[in-house]
């Protein structure tokens, strides 16, 4: 039973970390077929078929002829079913297609392109990035000039009108200071267009945007790598749920046989119905998690998605990694150290203009050294900070190799250990319980790898983003 709690709690966990978007209420209407039919029609796309598909040189149900007793054919009816167990659920059961822009099957492959092209938030990105691209800076002086030749002849024309009374004159000068306020405005922003200041603003917030897109694809694959891990803890708890159904076939015949006591057959009992509560609770953070990224790439929300499996990553990918080349290249295109230089460079400009031998005793002298000082340390622990997470990610990809042999020796290892186990089985020497015990052994074993390649492309990946973006995001390591 010490596997299956380790499952256990290790589904809990998922359940609470991962995936916290609002539980979408559902009606799921359960029909009971009649006894003796047989299910109709094809299952979408992903899923198994309900039925158990006949051995191989048998005949089916529709071509075998069937035998006959007084003229009419025998009809065997089926044992009456159970009321089902949240391992006979599914989460796909609605795998149908609701519009154009509904996907069920999303591989990795394509994944940022569905997120740039179907996210809401993404679509919200790249028309403030195109109205930046849309800025005519030469225009912009042509109509600014217009408006200070403007504002200049209503400031005249005002100034001209005679003043009969103390109101209209406070009225008058209100007016002409508003006018000279916007004049200061607008003759400031002429001065950052001709020095380029306006220019580089703009530069730094469609650098800004394209880094909140770049988040948003990588948030997508975060949660990509999320659903692919609870889709194999689901797996295995249905099937440690079929080990304790097994287990718990054995303790009711004991209990008959009167080998165990009632509590110790209700202790097996409990843990199958809370490993039956984990599962249900899995799979309810499972549709959860696919509703979230049917909303990333813009698909129907029906939480029923599949998902492709990851790419394999070629010997070339690591062999290229160059820990200092790299590094220079990920600092360069980091949007996180390019603010921080930017805060510094403008705390260094203001720190320089009252820097000046009669002012330094003023308050606005005192202010603008330590903000400076302040900026010039923010600047070198950003840049300290991405250095380690840098370093994190780099060592993190070798890490996740060595684990993933070791998880493949360990695979070679549990293989022959099944095969000597069927082995015995086929001369009669163990149960068939032994054997599905060892069959499990494999299973666990299969899943180390499935999760080590899983951690190993997540490494890579985080480390590809750092090095061709400058996206360091620490949390998306691989678990």
């Amino acid at each position: 039973m010490r596997k299956q709690w380790i499952a256990l709690l290790l589904a809990a966990a998922l359940a609470l970390s991962l995936c916290a978007v609002p539980a979408l209420a559902q009606t799921e209407e359960e029909t009971e077929k009649p006894a003796g039919e047989t299910a109709a029609g094809e299952t979408a796309a992903g899923e198994e078929t309900a039925g158990a598909e006949p051995a191989a040189g048998e005949e089916s149900a529709g071509e075998a002829a069937l035998p006959e007793e007084d003229g009419k054919p025998i009809v065997v009816l089926p044992e009456e079913p159970s009321g089902g167990t949240a391992a006979d659920s599914t989460m796909e059961d609605e795998l149908v297609f609701t519009g154009e822009d509904d996907f069920r099957y999303l591989a990795f492959e394509d994944l940022k392109d569905r997120v740039l092209e179907g996210s809401l938030t993404a679509k919200m990105l790249r028309e403030s990035i195109a109205s930046i691209d849309a800025m005519d800076y030469t225009q912009m002086y042509v109509d600014l000039s217009g408006q200070l030749s403007s504002l200049e002849y209503t400031q005249s024309m005002y100034a001209q009108i005679p003043v009969a009374s103390p109101m209209e004159g406070a009225m008058q000068g209100y007016v002409i200071s508003n006018l000279a306020s916007s004049y200061g405005a607008i003759t400031s922003t002429m001065s950052d267009l001709t020095t380029g200041k306006l220019q580089r603003d703009s530069a730094a917030a469609k650098r800004q945007l394209q880094n909140a897109q770049d988040l948003t694809v990588v948030g997508a694959e975060s949660l990509y790598f999320a659903i692919l891990e609870l889709e194999q803890t689901k797996a295995t708890l249905q099937r440690n749920l079929a080990a304790v159904n097994r287990s718990l076939e054995e303790m009711e015949l004991r209990y008959k046989l009167g080998q165990i006591s009632a509590l110790t057959l209700e202790q097996v009992k409990n843990g199958k119905a809370q490993l039956q509560s984990s599962l249900s609770t899995l799979e309810m953070n499972l549709r959860r998690c696919k509703l979230q990224m049917q909303t990333m790439i813009g698909a129907g929300l029906n939480g029923a998605l599949v998902l492709g499996p990851l790419p394999e990553l070629a010997q070339g990918l690591f062999d290229s990694m160059d820990y200092k080349q790299d590094l220079a290249d990920a600092k360069m295109r980091s949007y996180d150290l390019f603010a921080a230089k930017k805060k510094l460079d403008e705390a260094s400009d203001t720190f320089d203009d009252a820097n000046d031998a009669n002012a330094r005793t003023t308050y606005g002298y005192r202010t603008a050294r330590h903000t400076y000082e302040s900026a010039k340390y923010e600047y070198q622990m950003s840049v300290q900070t991405f250095e380690m997470n840098f370093r994190s990610a780099f060592d993190s990809v070798k890490d996740y190799r060595q684990v993933l042999n070791s998880a493949l020796t360990s695979l070679s290892y549990q293989e022959s250990s099944y095969a000597s186990m069927e082995m015995k089985y086929r001369q009669g020497t163990i149960s068939h319980n032994a054997l599905l015990d060892a069959e499990d052994d494999l299973a666990e074993a299969k899943d180390a790898v499935a999760t080590a390649r899983r951690n190993l492309f997540t490494a890579f990946r985080t480390y590809y983003w750092a090095v061709n973006y400058g996206v360091m995001n620490s949390g998306q390591t691989g678990t």
